[in-house]
């Protein structure tokens, strides 16, 4: 008895704590069969009228006439009025607490009129009757309603303790015994109420865990962590029925491609915990943007792409304007004011593609060109883009082909000191001879060998030819070697340069890295950290293309540079604008003071020659002194420079010829 009433307490207040679906679930085992709350109402009725007609006694009349009312309500109640679809917290409890009252009611009626029949009639068959129902209603409710214990317990015991109290009221010793069993089994049948209760409220929680945990995955499945925004998957799935939606109805439907510029450097700079509330800041401002009229996803890093519908031709541009301006205004992220840009590519159905898969790679393609602009810019998808991206990829995959088959070929091109006419330098130049394509220029394939990664192993081969090749040419000349902007991110690097400086046995000082102002103005911590590396090996370092636009005295003072390369865009303007004249002296100064060797590049006039001369440079490369030319071309002439005889004179190809 004690472990009962300890159970019983366990009961509420474990139905205090219980998750609100789980007791919803419970409730709604009480009505769950209207059928066998049909059959116990029909067989009261049928039951206690019976009892009532053939004994005539008016209170088991009116017993009857109240177990069938009650009955006939209950019923009526779960099958007409419970509607659990859209239930609340509220109408559940509503619902739970006429089911109790009602069936509290019905089973004290049952009891009553047993203990009715009990006392006021003599005939043994009225007594079964009305017993084996009570005590059947009341042994079945107990599994019936178990979800429910409070509700079970109580019909058994307004059922059964009537029944008890009247036979224990009789004078036959026997039906003493029978109400000491049925008390019996009300304690039992309480006991096992409670243990098919815990074993209902498991089964109900570990479901209702499993709703949680399923629900859980498949947003996990639907939605980035980060940002709460839907994934790439998700939103396909969108855009997909979007497009057929649009196309349906007339409708106009831009796809926004955003990628947000220089992510990586906030990574690096401010750390990842700030790059992750920029990325949360983006995604706040984009949904603003688009809430009531598209949708946006996360699609990985630092990219979101948008969906807007709109029926005006204009609404594209309009939008990409009000996109743009969102993600120019500064966030303050920990107190630190950020500014943050992005480029934008779109693409709109069914103008730009009929499916999702079109309209994503239009906009992907637009958004690679907003990039190639300089960033922070807005592109909308044109037809030429696909037929040039087709070109690129074309390329790429002939470019791979050539490495594979050693279609590749280093040139060198002869720098010359002005003073002497000697050539002091080589520029190792690479060169591709395609067989159907013909002569592919750098400027086409080196874009791309950076982009797809593929540099670092042709420059690891450039270098290890290049080393080669000066290994064989007079100590005094070098060779230069380019450094691409994507190469300097290569913590390989300096193991590439040591590694092709020992295999070809050439000393560290023939080797010349020309490096562009690009990879200067980014001041990325790696780029500076190889520069500083490479002039403690011992390697000379020059500034390619100097005076582009980026032109800073502040890494001139930062680093000490061997060698300073004019840009051929001033020597090109030597003879008609005196600006370009007026920098090349400038720089000339600035070199001699800095104790540096200055190159005029793109020499390709005598006219050009003899002013960069005049102007102070120290040394000239161009068509005019050498074109590029292969390996044994460039031995010939280095062989024939150490025989003494001098190139200063211009054959019919245009180039400086031998003269004795």
């Amino acid at each position: 008895m004690a472990s009962i009433i300890e159970k019983l307490r366990g009961i509420a207040k474990t139905d205090s704590i219980v998750a609100e679906e789980v007791r919803r679930s419970l409730v709604e085992t009480l009505f769950s069969s209207s059928t066998s709350l049909g059959i116990g109402a029909l067989s009261g009725a049928a039951c206690s009228t019976a009892i009532a007609l053939s004994s005539g006694d008016p209170w088991l009349s009116a017993m009857a006439v109240a177990i069938t009312v009650t009955g006939l309500l209950r019923v009526s109640h779960a099958v007409f009025l419970h509607r659990p679809d859209n239930f609340d917290a509220t109408d559940s409890a509503r619902s739970e607490t006429v089911y109790e009252i009602g069936a509290w009611a019905y089973a004290l009626l049952l009891g009553l009129m047993t203990l009715l029949t009990l006392l006021r009639t003599d005939e043994a068959l009225y007594h079964m009757l009305s017993s084996v129902l009570t005590i059947g209603y009341a042994a079945g409710i107990c599994g019936r309603n178990a979800g429910r214990p409070v509700i079970a317990i109580g019909q058994l015991t307004l059922a059964s303790l009537p029944v008890s109290l009247g036979l224990f009221l009789s004078t036959d010793p026997l039906r003493w015994v029978l109400g000491c069993v049925t008390t019996a089994f009300i304690i039992g049948m309480v006991d096992i109420t409670l243990q098919t209760y815990s074993a209902v409220l498991k089964a109900m929680t570990a479901t209702q865990e499993q709703k949680h945990l399923t629900a859980r995955f498949e947003r996990l499945a639907r939605f980035d962590t980060m940002t709460g925004l839907e994934n790439r998957g998700a939103f396909q799935e969108r855009l997909h029925a979007e497009v057929a939606h649009a196309i349906a109805g007339d409708q106009q439907l831009a796809v926004f491609w955003v990628d947000i510029d220089k992510f990586k450097e906030i990574n690096d700079s401010l750390g990842h915990p700030t790059g992750d509330k920029v990325l949360c800041a983006v995604a706040r401002q984009l949904n603003s943007l688009v809430e009531g009229r598209g949708s946006v996803a996360r699609f990985g890093g630092d990219e979101f792409v948008l969906l807007l519908r709109g029926h005006r031709a204009s609404f594209v541009q309009e939008a990409a304007q009000e996109l743009m301006r969102a993600l120019s205004i500064p966030m303050n992220i920990e107190g630190v004011s950020l500014q943050v840009t992005a480029s934008v590519g779109a693409a709109i159905a069914p103008v730009h593609g009929t499916d999702a898969d079109t309209l994503l790679q239009h906009a992907d393609l637009a958004l690679y060109h907003a990039k190639a602009n300089g960033r922070n810019d807005f592109c909308l998808f044109e037809d030429a883009m696909e037929q040039q991206f087709l070109e690129l990829r074309s390329l790429e995959g002939a470019l791979r082909q050539a490495i594979e088959n050693d279609e590749l070929e280093v040139y060198y091109q002869p720098i010359v000191d002005l003073k002497t006419g000697q050539i002091t330098c080589c520029e190792a130049l690479l060169r591709w001879h395609h067989p159907e394509l013909g002569s592919v220029s750098p400027s086409k394939f080196i874009p791309i060998a950076e982009a797809t990664g593929i540099i670092s192993p042709i420059s690891h081969w450039v270098l290890a030819r290049a080393c080669e090749a000066a290994a064989q040419w007079p100590e005094e000349v070098s060779v230069a070697v380019n450094m691409s902007p994507a190469l300097l991110k290569d913590l390989h690097l300096s193991h590439m340069i040591l590694s092709s400086l020992y295999t070809s046995g050439l000393a560290a000082r023939r080797l010349e890295l020309e490096i562009t102002e690009t990879v200067l103005l980014e001041d990325n911590a790696q780029a500076n950290s190889l520069i500083r590396e490479f002039q403690r090996i011992g390697l000379k370092l020059s500034i390619d293309d100097f005076g582009t636009g980026y032109s800073s005295l502040t890494y001139l003072k930062k680093y000490k540079f061997d060698k300073i390369k004019i840009d051929t865009s001033f020597i090109a303007d030597v003879t008609r604008s005196k600006e370009a004249r007026a920098i090349i002296h400038a720089l000339v100064g600035l070199a001699a003071e800095l104790d540096m060797e200055i190159v005029a590049e793109g020499i390709e006039t005598e006219t050009q020659l003899g002013y960069v001369t005049g102007a102070g440079c120290t040394a000239a490369q161009g068509f005019f002194i050498g074109r590029p030319m292969p390996r044994a071309a460039i031995a010939e002439r280095l062989a024939a420079q150490a025989r003494g005889e001098r190139w200063d004179a211009i054959d019919e190809s245009g180039e400086m010829r031998l003269t004795a």
